[in-house]
């Protein structure tokens, strides 16, 4: 009776034990799988070496080829002053201008004087033969007086500009395909202040993208020309009698030259004078002769 019982009491059991016994296998099968998976890309990552790009560099983080990778072209602001001077200013300027048309730049800013004679000359030259051109300006225009060079690395400023004018173009474009699907005056009026916003952002990046590009693309040079110092006149021996006669002479010159200036001066104020003086001082000598004698006068 005991055994019966027993007899029934597992196979009854067996089916409420096999959700549990599944689980436990379809588990054990998954481990497996991930574990020889990754085996597997740990293996073939040793086995087989990445393949190289075009640029010389690895895929995936390889093994090098022996080819260095390409480094990413820098975007440079080149700018220098120079100062020099040349007997001839005019000259020297347009040399200054002939050199920079041969090497394809041009005169973007240009300032002279006549008293004293000089010139500035703001020259825009193409990145590539700047070197070269400042060379030869440095050397061919006159006495060099000073030389400076400048150079600020903007390429970052320049991936980051271009990026924004995409994403700036892109979000436009958004909100004019929103225009189209607008459904009511408020949403038409709230979509176009947006795309007139976005407008003004764009331009002003597209407006900085431009003077980067322009600043990487030509160096400015700033030519700075004047002519050489006057020499002073030196001063006359005035010791001895040879230079006391050249001194007094000189005083005497002077004393002349004062006087005469002074008589220059006063002659249109004399004229006046005498032509009215001269007659009025004859008619008083006549009245006083015709005048007769008092009575204390006779005897």
């Amino acid at each position: 009776m005991r055994t019966a019982t027993k007899n029934t009491t597992i196979p009854g059991a067996l089916p409420a034990l096999l959700p549990a016994l599944l689980l436990a296998l379809l588990l054990a099968a998954l481990l497996a799988a991930c574990s020889g998976g990754g085996e597997s890309a740990s293996s073939g990552t040793h086995a087989r070496p990445a393949a190289p790009r075009a640029d010389g560099g690895t895929d995936g983080g390889g093994a090098a080829t022996g080819r260095p990778a390409a480094s990413p072209e820098r975007s440079i602001i080149h700018r220098a002053q120079l100062r020099v001077r040349a007997p001839d200013v005019d000259a020297a300027a347009a040399r200054a201008k002939q050199l920079t048309a041969a090497a394809g730049g041009y005169v973007a800013d240009e300032r002279t004087s006549t008293r004293p004679a000089s010139a500035t000359l703001t020259l825009k030259i193409p990145a590539d033969r700047y070197p070269a051109t400042l060379d030869q300006l440095a050397a061919r225009l006159g006495t060099r007086l000073s030389l400076s060079r400048q150079s600020e690395d903007v390429t970052g400023e320049v991936a980051d500009v271009d990026s924004r004018v995409r994403s700036a173009r892109s979000t436009l474009d958004s909100f004019r395909r929103l225009l189209g699907r607008a459904g009511s005056i408020d949403e038409v009026i709230r979509v176009e202040k947006e795309i007139a916003e976005r407008q003004a952002d764009l331009e002003a990046l597209q407006a900085r993208q431009k003077a980067l590009r322009q600043g990487t693309g030509h160096a400015t040079v700033t030519v700075e020309i004047g002519t050489p110092p006057s020499t002073p006149v030196a001063e006359p021996d005035r010791r001895g009698f040879t230079g006391g006669l050249k001194t007094g002479w000189s005083a005497l010159t002077a004393f002349v030259s004062a006087a005469a200036t002074v008589l220059g001066v006063l002659l249109p104020f004399l004229l006046p004078v005498a032509a009215v003086g001269v007659p009025a001082r004859i008619l008083w000598r006549r009245a006083r002769a015709r005048r007769p004698a008092g009575p204390g006068r006779d005897g």
